[in-house]
């Protein structure tokens, strides 16, 4: 499956739950997520997320995509196995921007390249601290503090648990995110 250049937005509208502007189930090796806007996912009660790999998701790559303003988090996984999450931008989800529920044994999914901005909810939500995943390579940034905290652990603890080793806390510098333009500043090098 190839879920591509598609504008996803306003679902829900505190009517349903337990959805996602894309969600996954089952094995589904080789399925693409990538190249979407997805936006204003809005549950009645829980489950307002963008990107969705439920149920034994296994095998799906998510990338290039942009989601912003979802009420549970930009990204959740229920359980599943073998993920992708590469080169996304997260901006101001609700309640958290990440979320992971089920602790396995396996590799759950590689999260990374990916731009997570925020000044609402939390970083994490549910288990991300405590699943097997693999995540590197990020740039984290949190609008109200220069103190990102990964649950209950600072950046530095975060890494020293194996985590996001080449990642950063930094601020992405979008054009104009309060208009929506989460195009990366140019800035020339002299």
């Amino acid at each position: 499956n190839k879920i591509e250049f598609n504008h996803i937005h306003h679902l829900g509208w505190g009517e349903l739950c337990d959805m996602g502007g894309v969600y996954c189930l089952g094995s589904s090796e080789g399925t693409t997520v990538s190249n979407n806007v997805i936006h204003h996912v809005y549950s009645y009660d829980y489950g307002g997320w963008g990107l969705y790999t439920d149920e034994g998701s296994t095998g799906i790559v998510m990338e290039n995509n942009l989601v912003y303003k979802c009420k549970s988090s930009g990204f959740h996984q229920h359980y599943g196995k073998e993920n992708v999450i590469r080169n996304n931008i997260f901006v101001n989800n609700i309640r958290a921007q990440l979320q992971a529920t089920r602790i396995e044994e396996h590799l759950s999914f590689s999260f990374l390249n990916n731009i997570v901005w925020f000044g609402t909810g939390s970083l994490l939500d549910s288990n991300w601290d405590r699943i097997n995943l693999h995540s590197d390579y990020n740039c984290y940034w949190d609008t109200r503090t220069k103190e990102v905290m990964f649950k209950r652990m600072t950046f530095e603890q975060w890494q020293k648990s194996g985590k996001d080793i080449h990642s950063i806390i930094a601020d992405p510098e979008f054009v104009n995110p309060e208009e929506l333009n989460f195009k990366i500043k140019n800035r020339t090098v002299l």
